[in-house]
């Protein structure tokens, strides 16, 4: 059993195992056990036995299969060998588990090489009454045929000794010519029967287990004539999985019933009765996806309906919901994998030095303006036809909206708190409106929700409320501007404040109530004071009174060690303090934050305190946080006994923050803070005490499970409830506020991606962002023809229309597209350039046209109530010189066109109105990017690598010349810039190139010295191959507004970019760069994870660090050598490392210590280890620390 970490019995409770358990087949050989457990925080983990087969074939797991009783597996190769494992009893298993953590399912092995290509393996049903009995069937076939298959049987008894059972070869017996090549074999539950499904026949076959050939009685499906259009099948479409529904065992002993799924999305339900074999068969409908062998197809229940589950073919899946007797209805989405076309950053520059419009680079870096911006958004395209989607990228903790109405007027803050009315369970909703306030009662099913009468309510809804809070025993306490009101059941009472305070007309700008206190802040005349009262039950009475200098901006009331204590924010001469009074007035604390503005100027100016908020309480000290109006995050921690304050400022954001702290018993044992600003609400979690701040923070996206492509709500105000309204443990219930939206979520507190998902009409092609209209550009398919949509980032809403050149009318597509089952590929942004202006125009390159689009901004509103901001229409038309534009950038006047393998330029004459031809190159291969800079095109091939071409604009006589290029013959897929400088000249930028292959390149161009190859700078291995690369400035504003480069970490652009891969797959990469000192450390630190079975326990040859052989030896080259040659670092390894904390266990490695501390001296001279080696015992730990500080710089958020 695999645990995360040497302490992982003290993270999560020991329960059952789950009633199905996960196998995996890895390609090393090994097969790998699975299930999923919940740790005591609430989140989750793998838990895993891996077993390591002793003899290597290729592919094993080509078929894998269990035996209805789980106690066999099986499995084959594509080698003509098959394994069979004999496994423990589910109950054994259990049982082991619950009483001392162990899991190893295998028992023993048999293995057996045959005579041709195994094609299908399954295990069959034996009869009701012979449980014991195991049959296992193979369909076999010739492999210089596939021709000419054979059904071989072998079966046998539970427990019987697997090496006699398969001691000799069974030839089997040959199949009838239709039935031949089944591509899907279904096991029915009784008597050894099946249904083999071929491309023209569906049989079931029967009476195996009597011997002979198997008898096939024809199964008739049932469909329309056609496939649902938009569909991408075959024709004619096959049927390619199947599922069985849940139903009664008594059942299975005389009936077997499956649902049959087609590729274009119609279910079959068959109905097979046992004696005579014969099937019924019903269509029950279509589901709109697309449907593969490779798509999980699968059933579910509730208590009326079958509910079926399936991921999609390349693209989302659903849930469907199919009550007797009635129609197939989808219920719900499944997110899938899905191929990734192209990605687009919503960045202002494209290029390695920015584009900066000043020379002074070095100032650029350090601009306040440069890093207090909103981050870019990362979005790709995906997916093929009806089920394609635009979708952003995005990482944080995911809100589910439960519950969502419009109140119709804007609610500054909310609460929410649980009530009996009328011996029924509910909740109250009180609304803190500008002027007033409002209160609604919602069932205790979240179904409904009604608002209280002003005359009849229990609340004071005739003033602003300020605070609110619910007692331990259930007693709301409501404090508005005008009354401090208790409601208990059907009791309330109502006490004025000017009653209260004996004053006259007075103002409460500022409360905070407790259970026990309230505290009022009054203004009045010229002074501000503090009013302090008692509560006892449904009554209040006042305590204390004393003045407070300034203006109170906020006010937080508190207990801790039997001391109640008041947290304040004051405005004293234009400058924030921070306060904390006892409850007589005594001032503890009394900080001026004045200072911290002169502090640093990249965190501004900070002003008024808004909200404070007491994080941790113990005997030595109290931890606070502080939100501001200048976007400030200040976090303090005060020591009781001297009273001394130690003060952290970070910028969250540039507008105000209002903070709140999560009820204790959801925030479990790591104290949780949400902080709103810039209308995005953020949860801080993992408080240091020694560095004073919140080391994790994440952004809280709401989302709507009927409303994939939702519009990120703006979240001004939050409020946690004290209870999980969901029922979930480890989650918390969020009344979030947007506008005049209120919304419920349900929250699970860790970090994750939460993609946003916008749909479109067709199978996209290329995705780019506009600088000049701000907005996404997509080429996709739309009722299968080529077209275009512009797409707002933030809503998600196509905010274009194509129309007619000559007249403005709308027309379903723009001349030059609009062709049936014809693809975009290429589409870039050209600042057209002539006699001082600048014309922007959007390229498209087709399979046989390059097509020039105008683009002009209105404002138009549809009777559909959508709104359309752009009209775009082709403004110039070329033929394609030599096949598909495969790739086209505009420079000024100039356009470079790569059509087939040649590279053109040409220029547009706007006075002529037709492109001009200049030059013509032919290239080794087909065209994949291109880059120009400065007269000198980089052309990316697509079988012969980076060729670099001087277009010799000086001269329109001189042919284009090749002038370098790589040694190497590469398959690429795409390149882009990288450099942290431009001084000296020369020197950078290095290209990095992805390969089909998974590979990655650096290569830099020798400018000045023609006819030189290309130098290769570092290359490295990729799991998976990267399809697009791109720059954007994502990190959150908290991190990049004064991250500093350190550790010998290299700056990717001038302006500090970070750099992105996306996958086919899906999968999104981050690139950095570093330099030789830090690329030392860490590849040795990868050099030790990849034997440590902790850390990398599915590497073959692996080995366990945490037993008691200390000093054991490995034969292994731990110390990097810098060659150039595979210089990528894995940084997935090295974030196992961090979340394992498993540096101290790698170091147990001999001479790993050594080299550990070595290469940490060679970072930056030395600076970070000063004084390490003077205490040889503290010095060790001092320099494992300083290893995770460098880990956790480098995996600091980047989205």
């Amino acid at each position: 059993m695999t645990r995360d970490d040497e302490n992982s019995a003290s993270t999560h409770r020991l329960q059952k195992l789950p009633p199905q358990i996960l196998v995996l087949m890895l390609e090393t050989g090994a097969v790998l056990f699975l299930f999923v457990r919940e740790r005591i925080d609430g989140s989750l983990e793998f838990v895993t036995s891996q077993y390591q087969n002793r003899e290597r074939f290729q592919y094993l797991g080509y078929n894998l299969t269990v035996d209805p009783s789980s106690r066999y597996m099986a499995a084959s190769s594509v080698e003509g060998a098959f394994t069979v494992y004999e496994l423990e009893s589910l109950e054994t298993l259990s049982s082991r588990y619950l009483r001392d953590g162990s899991f190893n399912p295998i028992i023993r092995i048999r293995r057996r090489k045959i005579r041709g290509v195994l094609y299908q393996l399954h295990f069959l049903h034996p009869r009701p009454e012979d449980d014991y009995h195991i049959i296992l069937l193979m369909i076999i076939c010739q492999p210089a045929t596939l021709f000419g298959s054979r059904m071989v049987l072998y079966d046998w008894e539970l427990g019987d000794d697997l090496e006699t059972v398969f001691q000799q070869e069974n030839r089997g017996i040959t199949i009838r010519e239709d039935y031949e090549l089944p591509h899907l074999i279904v096991p029915l539950k009784f008597n050894g029967a099946f249904i083999a499904i071929t491309t023209g026949a569906i049989g079931i076959a029967g009476g195996i287990l009597q011997g002979g050939l198997p008898e096939f009685q024809s199964l008739g499906t049932v469909a329309p004539n056609q496939p649902e259009p938009g569909n991408n099948v075959t024709k004619p479409p096959v049927w390619v999985a199947w599922a069985r529904p849940f139903r009664r065992k008594t059942y299975f002993e005389k009936n077997d019933v499956i649902y049959l799924a087609r590729e274009d999305g119609i279910i079959n339900f068959v109905e097979i009765d046992e004696a005579s074999l014969t099937p019924s068969v019903h269509n029950v409908g279509t589901i709109n996806t697309t449907i593969s062998s490779a798509t999980a197809f699968t059933t579910a229940y509730d208590r009326w309906a079958d509910i079926l589950i399936t991921g999609g073919d390349s693209g989302p899946g659903g849930i469907w919901k199919l009550p007797a007797r009635s129609n197939i209805t989808q219920v719900g989405t499944i997110p899938n994998w899905t191929a990734v076309w192209d990605m687009a950053i919503t960045d202002e520059y494209s290029s390695w030095t920015a584009e900066s419009p000043t020379n002074n680079v070095s100032s650029m870096r350090i601009s306040i303006s440069d890093r207090l911006r909103t981050p870019d958004h990362i979005f790709c395209i995906s997916g093929r036809g009806p089920n394609s989607t635009l979708t952003e990228l995005r990482s944080g903790v995911e809100a589910r909206i439960g519950l969502e109405f419009d109140f119709g007027r804007v609610v500054r803050q909310s609460w929410m708190f649980p009530v009996n009315v009328g011996n029924e369970r509910g909740y109250y909703a009180l609304l803190s409106l500008p002027d007033s306030s409002e209160v609604f009662h919602i069932s205790g099913d979240l179904e409904s929700a009604d608002a209280l009468v002003p005359d009849t309510s229990p609340f004071d809804m005739t003033s602003r409320t300020i605070c609110a809070v619910q007692s331990e025993q259930g007693t709301i306490i409501q404090v508005t501007e005008r009354f401090t009101t208790f409601i208990f059941g059907s009791q309330s009472s109502r006490h004025y404040h000017e009653d209260l305070l004996e004053q006259g007309e007075i103002v409460v700008g500022a409360a905070s109530c407790t259970d026990g206190f309230v505290a009022l802040c009054v203004y009045k005349e010229q002074a501000t004071q503090i009013h302090v009262l008692r509560t006892d039950q449904m009554s209040v009475s006042r305590v204390t009174t004393w003045d407070v200098q300034g203006e109170v901006t906020c006010l937080s009331i508190f207990t801790v060690s039997n001391q109640t204590l008041f947290a304040m924010g004051t405005v004293v001469g234009g400058i924030p303090h921070f306060l904390l009074h006892t409850l007589d007035g005594v001032s503890l604390i009394n900080k001026s934050l004045g200072g911290h503005n002169d502090s640093t100027e990249l965190y501004g100016r900070m002003e008024a305190l808004t909200s404070v908020s007491v994080l941790a309480d113990d005997a030595e000290a109290l931890c606070f946080v502080l939100g501001t109006r200048s976007g400030h995050l200040v976090t303090s921690r005060v020591r009781q006994e001297h009273c001394d304050i130690t003060l952290t400022v970070e910028r969250l954001g540039m507008g105000p923050i209002h903070v709140f702290s999560a009820p204790a018993a959801l925030a479990s044992s790591c104290p949780t803070v949400f902080a709103c600003c810039d209308n995005i609400l953020n949860i801080l979690t993992n408080f240091s005490e020694s560095d004073v701040k919140f080391k994790s923070k994440s952004a809280v996206w709401p989302t709507d499970s009927n409303n994939a492509s939702m519009p990120t709500p703006q979240i001004h105000s939050a409020f946690c409830l004290e209870q999980n309204l969901y029922g979930y443990h480890g989650h918390m219930s969020l009344m979030m506020l947007a506008g005049s939206r209120i919304l419920l979520a349900d929250v699970r507190p860790h970090p994750r991606p939460v993609p946003r998902t916008i749909s479109l009409d067709g199978t996209p092609s290329r995705v780019i962002f506009s600088k000049t209209w701000n907005c996404l550009i997509v080429a996709h398919l739309k009722e299968d023809r080529t077209t275009l949509s512009f797409v707002d980032p933030r809503s998600g809403a196509i905010i274009s229309r194509p129309s007619d050149r000559t007249d403005e009318r709308p027309t379903d597509y723009i001349s030059g597209l609009g062709v049936e089952n014809g693809k975009v590929w290429s589409l870039s942004e050209w600042l057209y350039v002539k006699d001082g202006k600048t014309f922007p125009f959007i390229i498209v390159g087709t399979e046989s046209e390059v097509l020039i689009v105008s683009i002009k901004r209105e404002d138009n509103q549809a009777q559909d109530g959508s709104t359309t901001k752009l009209r775009y229409f082709t403004r110039y038309r070329k033929k394609a010189p030599k096949g598909p534009v495969s790739s086209v950038v505009g420079s000024a006047e100039d356009l470079l066109i790569c059509s087939g393998d040649s590279l053109f330029w040409e220029v547009l004459d706007v006075t002529e109105k037709r492109f001009k031809f200049m030059k013509q190159f032919q290239l080794d291969s087909e065209v994949v990017s291109l880059k120009v800079d400065n007269g000198k095109a980089c052309v990316l091939t697509a079988r012969h690598s980076l060729q670099v071409l001087d277009l010799h604009v000086e001269s329109n006589t001189t042919d284009i010349s090749l002038i370098h290029s790589d040694h190497v013959t590469r398959r690429l897929c795409d390149m882009i810039e990288l450099g942290p400088s431009t001084e000296p000249p020369g020197k950078w930028p290095v290209r990095l190139l992805s390969s089909q292959l998974g590979d990655i390149v650096g290569l830099w161009v020798p400018w000045g010295q023609r006819n030189k190859e290309l130098e290769l700078v570092f290359e490295g291995a990729l799991a998976r191959a990267v399809r697009k690369l791109g720059r954007g400035r994502t990190r959150p504003l908290w991190l990049g507004v004064d991250r500093e480069r350190r550790y010998n970490t290299l700056s990717n652009t001038v302006d500090d970019a970070e750099i992105y891969g996306v996958g086919l797959n899906g999968s999104l990469q981050h690139f950095s760069l570093i330099g030789p000192d830090l690329w030392r450390f860490l590849r040795l630190i990868q050099n030790l994870a990849e034997h440590c079975a902790e850390v990398c326990p599915f590497k073959k040859g692996v080995r366990s660090l945490t037993g008691s052989d200390v000093y054991m030896d490995i034969d292994a080259e731990l110390e990097p050598r810098l060659t150039g040659h595979m210089m990528h670092i894995n940084g997935d390894i090295l974030e196992r490392c961090l979340e394992r904390r498993a540096l101290a266990m790698l170091l147990r490695i001999p001479d790993a210590i050594d080299l550990f501390c070595e290469y940490l001296d060679g970072i930056e001279d030395g600076v970070h280890t000063l004084g390490f080696r003077d205490d040889e015992d503290e010095g060790r730990g001092r320099y494992i620390q300083l290893g995770y500080d460098i880990l956790e710089y480098l995996f600091e958020p980047v989205l």
